[in-house]
């Protein structure tokens, strides 16, 4: 039966990132009324992901939905989350212990395949669909580690860094982020055998949806989906970076009386 869930620690954390983010831009002079609607968008993503049938579906019956779940938390709602917050909120971040270190390019990068990866192993994925306190701790890693993932990446947060990417690197850095996911994706793509336990004794809510063709489309959703919000942000890099070329050659000509 499809229902719609309540669970009361995901309206705790999501109150709890509200307030945060306010605490964080008390007295904050670059805080833009913009960085607000980033914010609800990012906490109404998460909502979505765990407090509509979505979750119900993937728990209980789809694992397409699942991996569309997992989209929402590791790839949508996090940059979302950062937009909201200015150069001087992440200030005052980088100065919790552990931040700094954890938000650099190469940990970035090598948390979010981790998690990436680890979670998406048949024992560990049946786990967390047979333990609920688990797959909270999937959740929040999964919140967590798009959160490092794209720190390097905007503006915003990556001023903090001690290595600053340069467009260049940026848009190297998003490619090489895909191969994780891509590596998980293509497992599910091309098996023939089911991988996790749950969903090869699920109910068909459709006829003819096999396990095989729901694992399928569970793949299909991770390489295409997972994908949006990074070519949202690297086409954004390479305009601007393309942009200030541009601005530069003109500002070259001017100087030189070119017409």
């Amino acid at each position: 039966m499809i229902t719609w869930p309540f669970d009361w620690t995901v309206y705790v954390g999501l109150v709890g990132l509200y307030f945060g983010h306010a605490w964080l831009a008390r007295g904050s002079s670059d805080a833009q009324r913009n960085h607000a609607v980033y914010l609800l968008a990012g906490l109404v993503t998460i909502w979505v992901a765990l407090e509509t049938p979505i979750d119900t579906i993937s728990d209980r019956y789809l694992d397409s939905v699942h991996m569309l779940q997992h989209v929402l938390l590791g790839f949508v709602a996090p940059p979302l989350m950062l937009l909201s917050v200015s150069p001087s909120m992440v200030a005052r971040i980088v100065r919790i212990p552990g931040v700094r270190p954890l938000t650099e390019p190469v940990p970035a990068q090598v948390i979010a395949a981790a998690v990436m990866v680890a979670w998406h192993l048949p024992p560990l994925y049946d786990a967390t669909l047979r333990s609920e306190e688990l797959h909270v701790v999937e959740h929040v890693t999964f919140i967590g580690a798009g959160l490092a993932l794209f720190w390097p990446v905007l503006e915003a947060t990556s001023a903090q860094a001690r290595w600053r990417m340069s467009a260049g690197a940026r848009l190297v850095y998003l490619l090489l982020a895909t191969l994780p996911q891509d590596g998980v994706a293509l497992a599910l793509i091309f098996s023939r055998v089911p991988f996790y336990e749950l969903y090869t004794h699920a109910p068909r809510l459709i006829g003819g949806f096999t396990v095989v063709i729901d694992q399928t489309i569970a793949g299909a959703v991770l390489m295409i989906f997972g994908k949006v919000t990074m070519a949202v942000a690297a086409l954004t890099i390479f305009f601007r970076w393309f942009g200030g070329e541009h601005r530069s050659d003109q500002g070259i000509e001017s100087r030189l009386g070119v017409r």
